[in-house]
């Protein structure tokens, strides 16, 4: 019965995909969504080189000599057992073939319940104009929490480096129970009134062009397709965004409906990673509450 709620599921966010323009494009997530019951293995969607010699002098809270240094935010398809993380796990491939291991990797500052799926790696992986990073892959044994069940290694899991100069894009949404949205955590909460809190995942953090934190006007922005029990389907914008304030990739979009969300999508032009690129359309398959 579960299998076949998840296939329904499935089936319900491909159809719903077909309601937003192409022009969004696919991306890892969706393929995960629609191999999922027959291709669970872990994978990872995507790996974001967003700061070339760029990380800023805070950094070194993260991790001691990580300022000046390039940071490379890897998104996984489930969350990570922090016992298990560590730099020797990854292997960035650069454009001539010249292999490294990062100085120190850190799930912050992605860390609150059910976010620890944001890997950040720090050191030198290249330059962005001579010697690219290309290629990022698990060359050691990293395991998931087990939250889905059963424990995943994500030894052998690569993917391709999205390159310095692309904007962040929608790598990730899920819904969250509301054990864990109605809980304080360390970026604003949603209304006590919110029936349903979807999170979404960026490529890397993501702010205005001016530095400050998201409002009301990109709350507007992005879209949500909803699965009426009839079959069709409906576009709304979240009663409110929240989990903001916190510098992470991640966002809480507050629904004021119980209607299954199955899409997500955010126009073009509007929010920028930490290198000030600005952010392309994009779209994600949400996956249903898995905790």
């Amino acid at each position: 019965m579960i299998g076949m709620m998840k296939t329904c599921t499935a089936i319900a966010a491909l159809a719903a995909l077909s309601q937003i323009p192409t022009a969004l494009g696919s991306t890892e997530s969706q393929r995960l969504m629609v191999d999922g019951a027959a291709d669970p293995s872990p994978r990872l969607l995507s790996a974001f080189f967003g700061l070339d010699n760029g990380l800023p002098f805070v950094a070194n809270r993260l991790c001691l000599g990580a300022s000046g240094e390039d940071g490379m935010p890897v998104v996984l398809s489930q969350t990570v057992d922090p016992a298990t993380l560590q730099p020797e796990d990854f292997r960035v491939v650069r454009q001539s073939g010249y292999s490294s291991t990062p100085m120190c990797v850190t799930l912050r500052p992605a860390f609150d319940p059910g976010e620890t799926r944001t890997v950040l790696l720090i050191g030198e992986f290249g330059d962005a104009t001579d010697d690219p990073p290309v290629h990022v892959q698990v060359v050691d044994d990293l395991m998931s929490d087990a939250a889905n069940g059963e424990a995943a290694n994500f030894r052998g899991a690569q993917t391709d480096v999205i390159a310095l100069d692309a904007g962040p894009t929608l790598v990730w949404a899920e819904v969250v129970s509301r054990e864990i949205w109605s809980q304080s955590g360390r970026g604003t909460s949603c209304p006590s009134d919110t029936q349903q809190v979807v999170r979404v995942t960026w490529t890397g953090g993501v702010r205005l062009p001016d530095g400050e934190e998201p409002g009301d006007t990109e709350r507007g922005l992005y879209r949500v397709t909803l699965q009426h029990a009839d079959g069709s389907t409906s576009n709304v914008s979240p009663a409110s965004l929240a989990e903001l304030g916190d510098n992470d990739n991640n966002h809480f979009l507050c629904l004021d409906t119980m209607l299954p969300a199955t899409v997500v999508a955010f126009p073009a032009g509007h929010l920028v990673d930490p290198n000030g690129e600005l952010n392309p359309n994009s779209h994600v398959a949400v996956f249903p509450q898995t905790r």
